[in-house]
């Protein structure tokens, strides 16, 4: 790799590892607490794959392609928390749709039928951390991870194993796959999408508590885990996916004039504090790509500052926006 290679590897870890808050280390989850607070780390954990600049780096350009190209958001909902094992019941009856649609645990065994359902929720009842019948305490996490329609749903439905089997080692939880085709729903949702259970409670006795910052992470990892299936897929927040201000590039292709490169145009608009901060990262990002000697980056900073611009949204893309609906 060339010098200059180098330090434009470097720049982007360093500014785009800001941006996407990445760690360069595993960040493994405590284990001298009786709750779990797994936001209480400030980014986002890449279980120690990204432990090199140049790893970083391409990690950058990759998300940064997946946004320019539009790929697909994943759609990772907490939905409300089963409370007392009252709660958890009618929970796994209404994913499993009371026995119709197949329930695969922890474990990869398949449970179908209302009596294998009912010993299920024994199993659950009984096992590791005993559940009252009524309690006030969060006794379960309910996840829905889904994607848009015409998305493989087999393909959807491994990825969500192999994200639960990462995030969620040690603990017991059930997860129902659900189609348009296959659901008994009146009302099918025409997304593929799978409800994920979680026992709040380890088999060590330790409790999840999540926070604003897992699920955000837990985007993440379902994103990765589809792409890892042939599933082009991403997940940004909502800020990196407006802006207020526009961008436009100027003498791209004259390198001796890289103070040039990208000028930026700002509304006259208050802009809150983080979304400032946002903007800067994507400022200096977009400035180490221009100034590569490697035509795709350079390419790469063009679309990225025409997705900023928010050229090339139509109004149906924008209509559509958020209308998920998982049942």
């Amino acid at each position: 790799m060339s010098s200059t290679s180098s330090q434009i590897d470097q720049k982007l870890d360093e500014w785009g590892s800001r941006l996407f808050n990445v760690s360069t280390e595993t960040l493994p989850r405590p284990r001298s607490r009786r709750t779990v607070r797994l936001s209480s780390a400030k980014f986002t954990s890449t279980g120690g794959r990204l432990s090199t600049s140049q790893a970083r780096a391409t990690y950058v350009r990759q998300k940064l392609q997946a946004m320019v190209r539009r790929s697909p958001q994943v759609v990772v909902k907490l939905v409300r928390a089963p409370k007392g094992m009252k709660g958890i019941s009618n929970n796994l009856t209404y994913i499993s749709r009371d026995g119709q649609l197949e329930i695969e645990d922890q474990d990869g065994q398949v449970v179908l039928g209302k009596e294998a359902v009912a010993d299920l929720k024994a199993e659950w009842r009984d096992g590791g951390m005993p559940i009252a019948a009524d309690s006030t305490m969060r006794d379960a996490f309910h996840l829905v991870l889904s994607m848009p329609t015409q998305t493989d749903p087999l393909s959807v439905q491994r990825a969500a194993r192999d994200f639960a089997n990462r995030e969620f080692s040690g603990f017991q939880y059930a997860m129902v796959l659900h189609t348009f085709e296959t659901d008994p729903d009146p009302n099918p949702s025409p997304h593929p999408h799978v409800h994920l259970t979680v026992k709040a409670a380890g088999l060590d006795g330790i409790r999840l508590n999540p926070r604003k910052a897992d699920l955000q992470r837990w985007r993440e990892g379902f994103a990765e885990a589809l792409r890892e299936h042939g599933i082009e897929a991403t997940t940004t927040s909502r800020i990196h996916r407006t802006t207020q201000e526009r961008w436009k590039v100027q003498h791209l292709r004259d390198r001796t004039t890289e103070a040039k490169v990208l000028d930026r145009q700002r509304r006259v608009t208050h802009m809150p504090r983080k979304q400032r901060e946002v903007m800067h990262h994507y400022e200096q990002v977009l400035k180490t790509l221009a100034r590569s000697d490697q035509g795709a980056d350079r390419q790469l900073a063009v679309d990225l500052v025409r997705y900023l611009g928010g050229r090339g949204r139509t109004p149906d893309m924008e209509r559509n926006r958020g209308n998920d609906r998982d049942r």
